[in-house]
């Protein structure tokens, strides 16, 4: 089976712990991604709030670190580009909170790095705008504004999640090309701020955009925990909603704390594949592993 994620989380995290992408103990690895067919994979950069005064540099150096890894290991993995390998991961680099992104040239530099796509905040507020839970109702700044911009006529990826609610409607008004929420849920399901409400998915939707799923359970099921059952819910609401050609999986990997039960890791996600099958049959489980993520990022690379 094919797989194709819109987030993790493990490129800095193997990073800040000076440990391999391909072999180590965290929630993905390449040497997991490598059980699936022609695997892809978004690797993000995410900036602690510990590097935050230096995150441009930050980011550089998680850069550098993938690049290294990716040569250390040139047989496992490669820059995806439209065309897949078998037995080694497509990797696409992007940005989680757009701190790093301290000016338009800042952009331009980690586009020519091979950024494909930035999620525009993380929690916090930063120069392009506010995230969800950062307590600000401000929406983008004028920067952020140039970015977006930006991002368009480089054929960047606009990513809201995170961005709070005005932020968000400033990107539908703004952008020019589709946006993405790479790793948000419904809020209808589960009232967690970092979900999406219906009128977002909408709006994603009619756009052109996609939406990944998320594993974790506080954004699946308001006890904080979770099991497929909470993840074939989701699943199904999106579907309902008419969003079959836009669902995709984004599992948010070495970015959450804990994983839904028996998918505690990228190992384990045949598991919600055969559900998948199970419960929407294979054309459904192939669109949300492979299909529909592959169609959306081809029509940008």
């Amino acid at each position: 089976m094919k797989y194709f994620d819109l987030h993790c989380d493990t490129l800095t995290k193997c990073m800040n712990d000076d440990t391999s992408l391909y072999k180590n103990d965290k929630q993905n690895s390449i040497e997991q991604l490598l059980k699936f067919e022609t695997p892809i994979q978004l690797f993000a950069i995410f900036t602690n709030d510990e590097f935050v005064p230096r995150a441009y540099d930050y980011a550089k150096n998680a850069v550098d670190y993938f690049y290294k890894q990716a040569k250390l290991y040139g047989d496992s993995i490669y820059i995806y580009n439209k065309e897949t390998k078998t037995n080694s991961v497509g990797a696409i680099l992007s940005i989680e909170g757009g701190e790093p992104v301290e000016s338009l040239a800042a952009l331009d530099e980690f586009y020519a790095l091979g950024v494909r796509l930035m999620t525009l905040t993380w929690n916090r507020v930063n120069k392009i705008g506010s995230g969800m839970t950062s307590g600000s109702e401000d929406g983008l700044t004028d920067f952020g504004r140039q970015v977006v911009k930006s991002m368009n006529k480089k054929s960047m990826i606009i990513d809201v999640s995170h961005l709070n609610i005005q932020g968000f409607k400033d990107v539908a008004a703004l952008s020019e090309r589709p946006f993405i929420a790479s790793h948000s849920n419904s809020f209808s399901l589960c009232a967690h701020p970092r979900n999406l409400r219906h009128w977002q998915i909408e709006e994603i939707k009619n756009c052109g955009g996609v939406i990944g799923l998320n594993l974790y359970p506080p954004f699946l099921n308001e006890s904080g925990r979770a099991d497929m059952d909470d993840i074939l819910r989701h699943t199904s609401y999106f579907l309902d909603k008419g969003c079959e050609d836009i669902l995709c999986l984004g599992c948010d990997m070495d970015g959450i704390s804990h994983t839904p039960e028996n998918v505690e890791c990228t190992a384990d996600m045949d598991r919600v594949y055969h559900a998948f099958y199970k419960n929407f049959g294979s054309r459904i489980a192939d669109k949300i592993f492979f299909d529909n993520a592959k169609c959306f990022f081809d029509s940008w690379l």
